[in-house]
């Protein structure tokens, strides 16, 4: 986990050297992984605190763990008002504890401001556009993956979750090929395979310049199938390190 001290500083007030909040961080129990450079820190996670993979779970544990105030982040989400004429099935309620959408016409992809770009860069994710670059700049912010796609591309408005069929394949957002099985979770708009659930989004819905409207989602699901699905398809990334974990359902 790399946390930027600058970022960290958005919610704790402390003037104490990047070496003291290391060291109050390996009291905690996240160790320095290797020294410290440009202000960041790299800590090693080996528990199951999905919190941890997050700029406000770091910044809660490390005010409590000096006495301070946690700065807490204005601002409210708008009511939504309805479902966005998308249709949400889920077929394998053992494997998805929730899944919350929104839906957003009318959109620009463009390039992310400045501080987003930077902000992501600190943390090691490369910049793609304004619309990807919100769902990371939450995931590390907050620890909750994000997912973005072009609502255009969804056949019938509609995403089903359901366990695969042996033989499925999913053209991932990377352009790998992977082949799914009876335990794999996977989405579905009624015709293509679009993502394998909590893993990796494919290409056929994703966000580009033409994108005009989106739908944006954050789930929470059964995370022993999640790492066991991680493995067999040999894939690893920042959006699995977190929901492996216990990624609480209500966040």
């Amino acid at each position: 986990m790399k946390l930027p001290l600058l970022w960290l500083l958005d919610y704790v007030n402390t003037s104490k050297s990047p070496k003291s909040i290391a060291d109050a961080f390996t009291s905690l129990g996240l160790l320095l992984d290797k020294p410290i450079e440009n202000n960041i820190l790299d800590l090693e996670h080996r528990m199951d605190r999905a919190d941890w993979l997050s700029i406000v779970g770091c910044a809660r544990d490390y005010a409590a763990f000096e006495g301070i105030t946690l700065k807490k982040p204005e601002g409210a989400v708008p009511k939504s008002k309805g479902n966005g004429g998308v249709k949400i099935k889920v077929e394998s309620p053992d494997l998805v504890n929730r899944f919350n959408t929104r839906v957003f016409r009318g959109v620009k992809v463009a390039e992310s401001p400045k501080w987003i770009k930077d902000r992501l860069e600190s943390y090691g994710i490369p910049s793609i556009n304004n619309i990807v670059d919100i769902t990371n700049f939450v995931m590390v912010e907050w620890g909750q993956p994000m997912h973005a796609q072009d609502l255009k591309k969804l056949f019938n408005q509609e995403i089903i979750f359901r366990r695969g069929k042996k033989g499925e394949k999913v053209l991932t957002l990377l352009g790998q090929e992977v082949e799914v099985d009876e335990e794999t979770l996977v989405m579905t708009d009624g015709k293509n395979l679009i993502g394998v659930g909590a893993i990796v989004g494919s290409r056929l819905t994703a966000v580009d310049e033409t994108t005009t409207d989106i739908i944006l989602d954050a789930g929470n699901y059964n995370q022993s199938n999640i790492r066991k699905t991680s493995r067999r398809l040999n894939i690893r990334n920042e959006t699995v390190a977190r929901t492996e974990k216990f990624l609480h359902p209500e966040l």
